[in-house]
C-alpha cells in the first residue's frame, strides 16, 4: 500500500510470496485501486518495510464517485445519480457510463480489505522476489491493546423553519450536549449543500454506536424534526436510513 494521505492509501496490482524492501516494485504506474481506511489508523501488527517520496502529482487524490441518495433523486435535487468529488473537493455528477473515467469512493475496514484481495486474486501478480528484494526479520512487537472504533453517522436534515430550534448549528450543538451528557460520541461537523439539506456528522466514542444512536435521535425527536425529511446514515454505508425510529 502507498500512503496519500491520512487516511487514504493506494493498492498496487501485486502481490508478493514474502515480504520486500525493494523500491523499483512501488513505481505508481503500479497503483490499482485507491480507498479510504476504515478504522482511524494502522493494524497493530504493520511494519513500515520503506518509505518512498511521492510527487505533487501521486499525492493528488483521483475524483471518486458514490452513488446519491433515493431521495435526492425522487426530488430531483440532483441532475445524476453519481456524485464525483475531486481532490480540490469540486464536487459534481455523472451518469453510469462516465464512471470509468473516475475511481469508486470505497471505504474499507482490514477485513473487507483482506476479502477484497481474495475474491480478485486473479487480478494480481504473484511475485516471488529475490533473495536480495526481501525485507530483515522484523523485531518483536510490542503487545497492543486492541479496541473497536466507532462508527461516524451522518444526519441529513430539511424543513428546519417547522422544528423547534431553527439553526442547524444550533442543533448540532445540543446533540452534543447529549453526546458529551452520555459519553458517546461528539458533533464533528455541521454544513449543508443547499439552502434546505442540512448536515450534521458525529464520531461515535468506541463501543458506543448503539448510545449515540439514542442520543442523537432523542434530541431531534424533541425538537420535532420531520422523521419524513430526517436521515441517519452510516458513513460508509448506503443501504439503510437509521432515521428517527
Amino acid at each position: 500500500m502507498s500512503l496519500s494521505g491520512g487516511a487514504s492509501f493506494w493498492l498496487f496490482d501485486f502481490l508478493t510470496t514474502e515480504r520486500v524492501c525493494d523500491r523499483s516494485l512501488f513505481e505508481f504506474s503500479r497503483w490499482k485501486k485507491f480507498f479510504y481506511f476504515d478504522g482511524g489508523g494502522l493494524p497493530p501488527d504493520y511494519v513500515d518495510e520503506l518509505q518512498i517520496k511521492l510527487s505533487d502529482a501521486e499525492m493528488r487524490r483521483p475524483p471518486t464517485w458514490e452513488r446519491v441518495c433515493d431521495w435526492e433523486l425522487e426530488r430531483k435535487e440532483v441532475p445524476a445519480p453519481y456524485r464525483v468529488m475531486t481532490h480540490e473537493h469540486v464536487e459534481f455528477y455523472a451518469e453510469e457510463d462516465q464512471l470509468s473515467e473516475y475511481q469508486e469512493c470505497v471505504l474499507w475496514s482490514h477485513k473487507e480489505l483482506v476479502e477484497y484481495i481474495k475474491a480478485n486474486l486473479e487480478k494480481f501478480e504473484v511475485i516471488t522476489p529475490r533473495e536480495d528484494q526481501l525485507s530483515s526479520p522484523v523485531e518483536a512487537l510490542p503487545e497492543v491493546v486492541m479496541f473497536t472504533p466507532g462508527c461516524i453517522y451522518e444526519i441529513w436534515l430539511s424543513g428546519l423553519e417547522r422544528m423547534e430550534m431553527t439553526d442547524v448549528e444550533e442543533i448540532g450543538e445540543e446533540i452534543d450536549d447529549e453526546l458529551e451528557e452520555h459519553e458517546a460520541g461528539e458533533v464533528i461537523g455541521v454544513g449543508g449543500t443547499d439552502e434546505d439539506h442540512h448536515n450534521i456528522a458525529v464520531q461515535c466514542e468506541p463501543g458506543m454506536n448503539k448510545k449515540a444512536l439514542g442520543c442523537i435521535r432523542r434530541v431531534l425527536k424533541r425538537l420535532k424534526a420531520n422523521p419524513e425529511t430526517t436521515d441517519i446514515w452510516v458513513q460508509g454505508e448506503s443501504e439503510k436510513n437509521l432515521g428517527l425510529k
